[in-house]
């Protein structure tokens, strides 16, 4: 009896080794609290977006996406809790196709933000790659990480989302230039006409 009682042991140890998959908890130091830009493809339900997603420093944050054709060429600017839309330098309000990628990505800067402050973090380490885990308003998550430090990975199961990063690139001045800025000699009316013309190649095809 003894002896069907350790092999069924060695069963059950055999198969939660196994299990765990060459996953380990550990901590890590996640190195996001500086300026860097990475290069985001977003899927989210059945949509697919591509953004350069760029942080300047806490709470503030530039996406710029260039796909689907409905967002190219938008540019979304995150400040102290604010968001702005433009397009080539020029201001309007958040396209509709854009709204739900807006609240996605908000949750993804104070996610980063908050995890850029702690020194170190409880993480599972699996195939080389860091990935924290945590839960905030709109659902569970999980944030994927690089030996260096580099995000590379975000994803949200409730909201069936998933991003992934490449380019990771550092940028140590901690300023980027993003918009264009209008020649001070343009007239008021010269303005007006390019800001029309502007909303009306970044509007949103159930506006029309």
């Amino acid at each position: 009896m003894k002896k069907y009682i350790s092999l069924f042991l060695s069963f059950i140890l055999m198969i939660s080794l196994c299990a765990c998959g060459g996953k380990s908890s550990v901590k890590f130091e996640p190195k996001l609290n500086k300026a860097f830009s990475i290069t985001a493809q977003i899927k989210y339900d059945d949509q697919e977006s591509n953004a350069v997603i760029k942080r300047l420093g806490k709470d503030n944050w530039d996406v710029e996406f260039s796909s689907p054709n409905t967002l190219a060429g938008v540019l979304l600017s995150y400040r102290d809790g604010n968001v702005e839309a433009s397009y080539k330098g020029l201001s309007f309000s958040v396209p509709k196709s854009a709204l739900p990628l807006k609240s996605i990505i908000s949750s993804l800067i104070d996610i980063v933000d908050k995890t850029a402050e702690m020194q170190e973090i409880s993480c599972e380490e699996k195939d080389g790659f860091y990935i924290m885990e945590g839960e905030n308003d709109q659902g569970k998550y999980t944030l994927k990480m690089a030996q260096n430090g580099a995000l590379t990975g975000f994803s949200m199961p409730s909201l069936n989302l998933e991003m992934i990063f490449t380019d990771f690139m550092e940028n140590g001045s901690g300023t980027m230039e993003t918009t264009e800025t209008v020649p001070a000699e343009t007239t008021a009316s010269e303005e007006t006409q390019s800001e029309t013309s502007a909303e009306t190649q970044a509007q949103d095809p159930q506006d029309e």
